[in-house]
Order: structure tokens, then C-alpha cells, then sequence
């Protein structure tokens, strides 16, 4: 590992001393010969690829060191001032004339002069222009946004966009395969895209009905070139491996200027089901079980009728079937001297196949008035078995039980949903009516056969459940909104609506067990439930738009009633609620580059009639589950504020989010615990408050004369929760001692640094690493506390050799410290190599040899820490493999210009 990272540190350093040239030049007032102070000069290579910029000094000043000898395009911007713009060829140091610019007022005619800009920022928005970031030949969308400053794209295809994670992309402000996003940035050609845009948008349940609940979500959209808007692109990969392994994908699609169609295929016994990623060598290449996927999909879009109607429409159909073993060890404080371990084992088998139905259709009525329509459906079907065994231990020594358990099941789900949103426009002031309806019915079917058998040590007592379980569950739920909008002033607007909701759902099980002289019906594990709930709410929006400060304050007035019957149970139960949300959010933009934004929420968690039915069907021996029907409404206030600011010039950014929330009187688990049974129910901690608190900060910028893009990050995390429990020996539930409340307390503190330069050309690499101190405390054994570290990074390196050859590795290294209850520490150690050709002409064929796991030192064991449960665990997984693939891409047309 240390020899790997010297040589990757030496290559880096000789990468970094290639820049030997000097440019310097003075910029002037053509008037007066007076120094333009703070004039931008930037230098763009031969593709008009942004390389360098800088400002002038007090004297007019600029000078640019130790760049690469190449053939520059000099562009010299000043407020009021013309554009100007020349060639610059550069020797070993290159002095310019005085450049002298003319002011605008002075000009007699209009000089336009294309220069491009590769960030701006226009109002919540950052936009990156995607030709200023260069990418290597035939790049994906994926490959062009781990180029712009501020976006992450890990492995597996998560975006991070300054500091949030991304939730949604955009092809052109429309969904592109809404089922999975994944498929867009994969396959969307770097080469097409025109500009990137990061903002946060409003939930689309606020953007429909225009009330803010004050959720935000980071979003990115991709405006394609207007010449990109037309054509047929594609690719079709396939690999063979040792292991048996292969995966075979397909992606086509054909876009015209309104239209848009496309098509994916996959089928692979490697673990991913879509994006044609399997094997790549960013991505968590260890395949958990022995899977087998096949997936189809497809997308169309267009605008019809004279562009009135919009159409979005994905399908997508799924095969997916897996068989995995696991181990695991699980240690459980149950009381303030006892701890209790259970060593379990378990092999399952699973299958589904399913149907998915996406569509949305917008429809411009006339010019006043629009409706969108979504429709959405899906029928799956899903067989499976699974068998565990375990032992428990009280205290490491005296065996407890034995408990083992199989389960045979098949089912099949069938869901549908409309959406119907209306909006009005009544005058030219922003006076409109918006309706919404909403209407979800599901359907799901189980039967299994279960077999559980308990051996009990200390009575020496066995007991069997040998059952067939039907489970029914119908699902009727519709919501309708009507809202008011109207404009008091040029920047103050509000909005007034009434909902109502309506859900019926029932839940049937029937449980027989299984005896000599028949089947019999268990009421213990069946039920026969029905319940009903209606919503009806009042809600206020009040926005206030100038053009630094935003402000938005909603409230939504909520009446529940619920009811729920069980002639199982003899339950009948009718509870009504009063609840209340009110959210507030302001934006204050300091400057054009320089943002600040805090929000407040206060809500309520009220009880479900899961929480609040007293009795419940059990589904083992050894848990039993109980409702509370006293439990009271939890009352919910968070804060959160963010901060992030951006210079174009320099190329930084730093940005903060912070974030508190309080819980009073938090709806918890109180479970009672005994060498029989564990049964768990809910109950307020009346007087105490649950909270938890973050801050996480990063900061980038461009280093080593900008070739370098560096990024340093932090944050900490606090979280302070309670639950009950009780524990006794004695099998019996009565005559046991008090409850004990568990106060769990978890604080965090996480700092990394990241650098990375992918120019596509030589070498392209990207380097992080964390450290992470955590601390965990529990009231009931404060032995057990514990202090520990962690740290890890990951080095990508592609180097771009001669003959379009490419060599590619990834290298992940990561410790994880001991505690009081795991004594040793885990350590996590591989790398993965990729060799690479391209081939043809236009380089669109690869060719390729990928080894994983190449010194087969994957640690599989697994360890997770949860308030009073600590457990680590192993499964069946395979890590070391190597593939052979090939991969084509397609392209006619698109993003080409006529004359091309």
C-alpha cells in the first residue's frame, strides 16, 4: 500500500512540473491610459476550453506562470467596457503590448466577440457551460460531471452537488427514464450537452398545489445543444468472466426536436439490474450472493398538438432472483447487568418479476388554464424461502434458546394511481384556482408455509408452530386539494386551500395450524382488520419574491379521524387528532456569489393504529407485538441553515449546512425481554426530548495552477434518543420489575480532504481520504461506552498511454477501531485494474480486461452499531473474478452540426 501510494504521489508531481511558461501584459484605458484594476483576463485553449484566468492589479497588471506551451485564445473582460479577445502563441516567457480597451458609451458600432463562461450564477441556479470542461472521446454525461466544480459522482452514480446529495435528473426539465435516473447519466453524450444546471426545487407536492412544506431536494438539469435534439445514439456492452460470470447490456434511443424514444436491456448473474454499469471499477465490485437479473425498459416522449400536449411515458419489466448464506453474531444490552447474544445462521431464496407502468401527460388548455395527468401501475409477482437457525446466550455463558425457523412463500402485487392537477389562471395579476385529485388502490396476496421450532434450556420445553399463513391486503386511498392563489403587491402573494383525504384499508391473515386431525384456524397469528382514516385540512402559503430576499411562511391545519376494527381481537377503536404544520424558509442572496438560506419547522408524529392497536398477530414464538392506544401526539421542531458562497474568478466554493431538530415527548420502544419471549410496545417518554444536530462544511479550489481541483470537508453529528426495556428471567410476563429508560447518546466528527484532475490527458486521477472519530454512550452499562476511529480513502488512476491504450485502477483502504463489546479492529483492503483499447476509426469500440479483488484481500465481515445493538455479520459473497468485455458506441447525428 505505501509503495502504491509513493508511486501514484511521484506521478502526480512529474504531472504537475510539465508548466514551465510565463505570460504577462498590462490592460488599459484606450481613452486615457489609465490601469483597468480587476479586469478579467482568462485564456482559453484551442477548443475554447477554459485553462487559466486571472484579475489585473492596481497598475493594470496581469501575469500568468508556469502554464503549458500551448496556443491560447486571450479573452480581456471589464464592467462598461468592450470585449476583447486575441491569439496568443507562447514562447518560454511572452510579454504583451498594452491591451487598451474602449468604453461601451464610446463604441460606434457593436462588437460582439464569442467568448464562453464556464460558471454563472443566475439567481438560486449555478450554471456550468459543458463545453468550457473537457472530456475524453465518446464520454457519458457521468464523466463530464465529475468535471464541474462542486459535483461528485460516486461509483455506483450518486451525485453529490455541493455538499447535498441530487435527487433528481433532468433531461431538458423532463424526467429521462424516471424509474431509474441512473440510465440518463450514463448514457446521455457529454458531447450533446450544452449546459448543466444545480438548484433545489420545491417537492411536487408543493410545485402542484403551491403550498411549501418546506421540503427542498438538490436538482440537476441538462440542456442538451439545440443541434443534439436530433439523432440516434446508443451503446451495446458485454463482458464473459471466470466464475460463469457475464452481463450483456443495451441502451438506444432516437431523439427528434419534440420527440424522444429510448430502450434498455440487461441481463447479468453479477448483481445490478440496470445502467449497464456491472464491473466498473468505481463502483463496490463485490457480488453478495449468487444473483441473477434481467430487466427491459423503455422511454418516450413528445409534445403533440402543436406542442399543447406533453407526453412521459416509462415502462420497465424486472426478473431478479437471488440465493445468499449468512452469519451473524448480535449482542443486545436488555437491562443495566445483562447482555444477551444470539450466534445466528441463514440461507434464503428469492425471485420476482415485475411490471412498471410511469406516465405523465400535460395539457396547455389554452393560454389561461393547463392539467397534468399522472397514471402509474405495477404488477409483481415473488416466490421465496428462507431458513434460519440461532442460539442466545445470556452473558456469554448460559445457552438461553434455540431457535429455528423455515419459510416457504409466494405472492403477487397489483397497484395503480392517478393524479389529476388543474390550475387557472383568473387575471394577468397571478389571481388562480388549483385542484388536485389523487386516487391509489393496491391489492397484495401472501400464503406461505412456516415451521418454527423453540427449544427453551432452563425448562427444557419445545414448541412448534407448523402453520400455512393467507395474508389479504387491500388498499383504497383518495385525497383531493383546492387552492386560492392571489397577488397582494408586485412581490407578496398567498395561497388558501382545503384538503381532504379518505384511506379504507384492510388486512386479513389467516393462520391454520397444522395438526393430526386437521387444520385449525390460530386467532393468535391471524387478524381481520379493517381501517379507516379521514383527513380534512386547512392550509395558508404566504411568499414574499424581491430580488435579494426571499421569504415563505406556510401552515396546514389537520383534523384526523381513525378508525379500526378487529372481530379477530374484539378491537374497536375510534381516535381523533388534531395536528398542525406550519414552515418557514427565507433566502437571503448577499451577492451574486454569496447565498444564505435558514428554515424552521414545527409539526406533529402523530400515532399510527399500528403503534396504537392493543393487539397484533404475532408472527413467531419468540416476539410479540403490541399497540399502545393512550399514546399522545410527539411534537416535532427543526432548524436548518445554510450557507455557500462561489467565485467565478478563482474557481472556490465553500458551503455550509447545518441542521438541529428537537423531539419532545418522542414515541419510543419499551420492550419486555425474558428468556421466553421479547414483546415490544410504544409509549411516550413524557418530559424528555430526543434531538439531533449536524454541520457539515466543504471547500474547494483549483491548486497547482489550476490543473489540480482540491477539496477539504468536515461535519459533525449528534444524536441523543431514549427507549425503554425491562428484562427477567422468570417466563412468565407478570410479577417482573420496573422499566429502565436507556438515554443513548452517538456523537460524530468526520473530516477528508479530495483531489483530483481529469483533463483526459496523460493522467487522470482522483485521491480522498477521512478520518472519523465516533462516540457512543448508553445509561444502562456505562462499561460499555466506548471511543473509537476510523479512517479510509480511495485512489482511481487512469493513465492514457500511446495507441489509444488505458490503464485504470481503483484502490480502496479503510480501519475501522475496536470497542468495548469488538475487541479487535477491521480492516477493508482491495484494488481493482482495468485494461483498456479503443479501436476503430472513431474510437467508438473498447475493448477491455478488468481484474477484481486482484490480491484477494476483501474483508466480507460487516459490522453495525444501533442504540442498544451491536452485531457483525458475513455472507456469502464473491469478491475476486476477472472479465473480458467489449463495448460499442453508436452515434449518428446527434449533437453533430450541419456541416460537420
Amino acid at each position: 500500500m505505501k509503495s502504491t501510494f509513493l508511486f501514484f504521489l511521484g506521478i502526480l508531481i512529474s504531472n504537475l512540473a510539465l508548466a514551465q511558461s510565463n505570460l504577462n501584459g498590462r490592460i488599459l484605458d484606450k481613452a486615457d491610459n489609465t490601469p483597468l484594476t480587476n479586469a478579467t483576463i482568462i485564456l482559453l485553449n484551442q477548443d475554447s476550453i477554459l485553462k487559466y484566468h486571472t484579475r489585473a492589479n492596481e497598475n493594470g497588471n496581469f501575469e500568468f506562470k508556469k502554464i503549458n506551451q500551448e496556443d491560447y485564445i486571450l479573452i480581456v473582460s471589464y464592467p462598461q467596457f468592450e470585449l476583447y479577445s486575441q491569439p496568443v502563441k507562447l514562447n518560454k516567457n511572452t510579454t504583451l503590448e498594452n491591451i487598451l480597451l474602449s468604453s461601451q458609451a464610446n463604441l460606434i458600432e457593436e462588437v460582439v466577440v464569442t467568448g464562453k463562461i464556464p460558471i454563472r450564477i443566475k439567481g438560486d441556479t449555478i450554471e456550468y457551460d459543458a463545453g468550457s470542461f473537457e472530456t475524453e472521446k465518446n464520454a457519458k454525461l457521468e464523466d463530464l460531471l465529475r468535471r464541474l466544480p462542486g459535483l461528485t459522482v460516486s461509483g455506483d452514480g450518486a451525485i453529490t452537488a455541493h455538499g447535498k446529495s441530487v435527487s433528481k435528473v433532468l433531461i431538458d426539465g423532463e424526467e429521462f427514464f424516471g424509474y431509474d435516473p441512473k440510465i440518463a447519466i450514463r448514457n446521455i453524450r457529454a458531447d450533446a450537452v450544452d449546459k448543466v444546471q444545480v438548484y433545489e426545487r420545491k417537492s411536487e407536492q408543493a410545485e402542484l398545489t403551491g403550498i411549501d412544506d418546506g421540503q427542498r431536494f438538490q436538482t440537476v438539469n441538462v440542456l442538451l445543444k439545440e443541434e443534439a435534439r436530433v439523432g440516434i445514439f446508443g451503446n451495446v456492452e458485454g463482458h464473459v468472466g471466470t466464475e460463469e460470470l457475464y452481463t450483456a447490456n443495451l441502451f438506444a434511443a432516437k431523439f427528434n426536436r419534440t420527440e424522444r424514444i429510448g430502450i434498455t436491456a440487461n441481463t447479468n448473474n453479477m448483481g445490478a439490474s440496470s445502467g449497464g454499469r456491472e464491473g466498473s471499477l468505481r463502483m463496490n465490485s463485490q457480488i453478495t450472493g449468487e444473483p441473477k437479473n434481467t430487466s427491459v425498459g423503455a422511454n418516450y416522449e413528445n409534445q403533440l398538438f402543436n406542442k399543447k400536449v406533453n407526453v412521459n411515458a416509462n415502462y420497465n419489466f424486472n426478473d431478479a432472483s437471488n440465493r445468499n448464506e449468512r452469519e451473524s453474531y448480535n449482542k443486545e444490552i436488555v437491562s443495566a447487568d445483562k447482555i444477551q447474544e444470539t450466534n445466528s445462521t441463514s440461507n434464503n431464496e428469492n425471485a420476482n418479476q415485475s411490471h412498471n407502468i410511469r406516465s405523465q401527460f400535460r395539457w396547455r388548455i389554452d393560454s389561461t388554464s393547463n392539467m397534468e395527468v399522472h397514471v402509474n401501475a405495477n404488477k409483481s409477482q415473488n416466490t421465496g424461502f428462507s431458513g434460519s437457525k440461532s442460539l442466545m446466550l445470556n452473558n456469554e455463558t448460559d445457552s438461553v434458546r434455540d431457535y429455528n425457523s423455515t419459510n416457504s412463500n409466494f405472492g403477487d402485487d397489483l397497484s395503480n394511481e392517478i393524479r389529476i392537477n388543474y390550475r387557472k389562471r383568473l387575471n394577468k395579476n397571478g389571481r388562480s384556482i388549483n385542484l388536485n385529485l389523487n386516487n391509489e388502490i393496491s391489492q397484495s396476496n401472501q400464503e406461505s408455509d412456516v415451521f418454527q421450532r423453540t427449544y427453551l434450556y432452563e425448562t427444557n420445553r419445545e414448541t412448534i408452530v407448523d402453520q400455512n399463513r393467507f395474508t389479504d391486503n387491500n388498499r383504497n386511498n383518495f385525497s383531493t386539494q383546492l387552492q386560492f392563489s392571489d397577488r397582494i403587491t408586485q412581490q407578496l402573494h398567498f395561497t388558501l386551500g382545503y384538503n381532504f383525504g379518505y384511506n379504507n384499508n384492510t388486512n386479513k391473515v389467516d393462520a391454520f395450524n397444522n395438526t393430526a386431525t386437521g387444520r385449525t384456524l390460530d386467532e393468535q397469528y391471524s387478524q381481520n382488520l379493517i381501517n379507516k382514516t379521514s383527513n380534512q385540512s386547512v392550509v395558508a402559503n404566504l411568499n414574499y419574491n424581491a430580488e435579494k430576499f426571499n421569504f415563505s411562511l406556510s401552515n396546514r391545519t389537520n383534523y384526523r379521524d381513525q378508525s379500526l376494527n378487529d372481530s379477530y381481537h374484539d378491537i374497536d377503536l375510534d381516535r381523533t387528532f388534531w395536528d398542525n404544520d406550519l414552515n418557514i424558509n427565507g433566502n437571503y442572496k448577499i451577492s451574486n456569489r454569496k447565498n444564505i438560506n435558514a428554515s424552521y419547522q414545527n409539526n406533529f408524529d402523530v400515532p399510527s393504529f399500528s403503534q396504537l392497536q392493543p393487539t397484533q398477530p404475532q408472527t413467531s414464538p419468540i416476539f410479540v407485538q403490541e399497540g399502545n392506544p393512550n399514546l399522545k401526539r410527539a411534537v416535532n421542531n427543526s432548524f436548518r441553515l445554510n450557507y455557500n458562497t462561489m467565485s467565478l474568478l478563482k474557481g472556490t466554493s465553500w458551503n455550509i449546512n447545518s441542521s438541529i431538530a428537537f423531539k419532545n415527548n418522542p414515541i419510543v420502544n419499551k420492550r419486555t425481554v425474558t428468556d421466553t419471549l421479547t414483546t415490544s410496545t410504544y409509549v411516550n417518554v413524557m418530559g424528555k426530548t430526543s434531538w439531533n444536530a449536524s454541520l457539515n462544511t466543504n471547500y474547494g479550489k483549483p491548486i497547482f495552477d489550476r490543473k489540480v481541483q482540491f477539496n477539504i470537508f468536515s461535519g459533525a453529528n449528534y444524536t441523543n434518543g431514549f427507549t425503554y426495556t425491562r428484562y427477567s428471567q422468570d417466563g412468565s410476563r407478570d410479577n417482573q420489575g420496573q422499566y429502565e429508560l436507556n438515554n443513548t447518546q452517538n456523537a460524530s466528527i468526520l473530516t477528508g480532504f479530495s483531489f483530483n484532475e481529469q483533463d483526459s490527458k496523460g493522467l487522470d486521477y482522483d485521491f480522498n481520504w477521512r478520518v472519523n472519530a465516533n462516540n457512543q454512550r448508553n445509561s444502562l452499562q456505562q462499561d460499555l461506552n466506548y471511543t473509537n476511529l476510523s479512517t479510509g480513502g480511495s485512489a482511481f488512476l487512469k493513465y492514457f498511454l500511446p495507441k489509444q491504450f488505458n490503464i485504470t485502477t481503483h484502490i480502496n483502504y479503510s480501519i475501522e477501531g475496536p470497542t468495548k463489546l469488538y475487541k479487535e479492529s477491521i480492516q477493508q483492503f482491495y484494488t481493482n485494474v482495468e485494461l483498456s483499447k479503443k479501436l476503430l476509426k472513431n474510437q467508438s469500440l473498447v475493448a477491455s480486461i478488468k481484474a477484481f479483488d486482484i490480491f484477494k484481500t476483501y474483508n466480507t465481515t460487516n459490522r453495525n452499531v444501533s442504540d442498544t445493538q451491536f452485531s457483525e455479520s458475513t455472507q456469502l459473497m464473491l469478491t475476486r473474478y476477472v472479465l473480458f468485455g467489449l463495448k460499442w458506441d453508436f452515434n449518428k447525428n446527434l449533437g453533430k452540426k450541419s456541416n460537420d
